[in-house]
C-alpha cells in the first residue's frame, strides 16, 4: 500500500476520538484512501476543524458529537452514520482517556474515567457497529490501546488496566467475529507524541517519539493486508524504547 492509494473507496470509516492527535491524522489519512469518514469526538469545535481537512483530502465527512462513555451517544453514533451513508465498514476505537496517580490516590471517579472511556467505549461502539456489520459479513475493527496495555508503569493503574482489557477484549472479539469475515485489531503504541501527553508529561522530551501520523499510516496498513491473513497485535515503540 503506497500513499495516495485510495483502496478505501466506496467505504465508510467511524473514528472516535477524531478531534485531535491520532484520530485527527488517522480521519484525514482514511480519507486520502478513499473512505468517507464520521468523525466522532466530545468537542465540536475540534471536530469541525477535523471535518474541514477530512473533506479538503476529497471525502465526505460526517461529524457526531459523542461521548463514548455514555452506551445512548455510541448507539446514537453509529445510527447516524447509517442513516447519511447505508453502512459502516470500519470502525477506529481511539477514543481515550487517563489520569496518572498512586493507586492509593486514585479516586473512583478519576478510576472509572480510564475504564468508562477506554475500555467500555470500545465496547459500547464496537457492539452498536457489529450489528451493522455481521449481517453483512464483512467490515474492520481497529482498536488503540497502548504499551501500557502490555506492560506496567507506576502512577498509570488505572490505564494500564483499561488498556490490557482493551487487548484481551480485541481477541476475543477476533475469534467470535471471524465466522462473520470481520476483522479485529489492536494497536499498542508506545509514547505519541499528542496534546494528551503534553499534558501528563510536560517536562519530557518529546525528541524520537511516535508521531500520530505514524499510528494513522499503521491503521491503513491493517485495512489494506490480503483477505488470507490478519494482524491480532500491532505494537509500535520508539526506536531508542526497549523491545516489550
Amino acid at each position: 500500500m503506497r500513499e495516495g492509494d485510495r483502496f478505501l473507496v466506496g467505504q465508510v470509516a467511524v473514528v472516535t476520538g477524531a478531534g485531535r492527535g491520532i484520530g485527527r491524522a488517522t480521519a484525514q489519512a482514511l480519507a486520502r484512501a478513499g473512505a468517507d469518514v464520521v468523525a466522532a469526538a466530545r468537542s465540536i469545535h475540534e471536530l469541525e476543524e477535523t471535518a474541514e481537512r477530512v473533506r479538503e483530502a476529497g471525502a465526505s465527512c460526517l461529524i457526531v458529537p459523542t461521548d463514548v462513555s455514555r452506551e445512548a451517544d455510541c448507539e446514537n453514533l453509529i445510527a447516524k452514520t447509517i442513516e447519511t451513508f447505508g453502512q459502516a465498514d470500519i470502525l477506529i476505537n481511539n477514543a481515550g482517556a487517563a489520569h496518572f496517580a498512586p493507586v492509593w490516590e486514585l479516586t473512583t471517579e478519576q478510576f472509572d474515567l480510564s475504564l468508562n472511556v477506554n475500555l467500555r467505549g470500545m465496547f459500547f461502539c464496537s457492539r452498536a457497529a457489529l450489528r451493522v456489520m455481521m449481517p453483512r459479513r464483512r467490515g474492520s475493527i481497529i482498536n488503540i490501546s497502548s504499551s501500557s496495555g502490555k506492560k506496567p508503569y507506576a502512577t498509570q493503574g488505572a490505564y494500564c488496566a483499561s488498556k490490557a482489557g482493551m487487548i484481551a477484549l480485541s481477541k476475543v472479539m477476533a475469534m467470535e467475529l471471524r465466522p462473520y469475515q470481520i476483522r479485529v485489531h489492536v494497536i499498542c503504541p508506545g509514547g505519541v507524541n499528542t496534546r494528551l501527553a503534553s499534558e501528563i508529561h510536560p517536562h519530557r522530551d518529546k525528541t524520537g517519539w511516535i508521531q500520530s501520523e505514524d499510528i494513522a499510516q499503521a491503521v491503513l496498513y491493517l485495512l489494506s493486508t490480503p483477505p488470507n491473513i490478519t494482524l491480532d497485535e500491532l505494537t509500535i515503540r520508539r526506536f531508542e524504547a526497549e523491545p516489550l
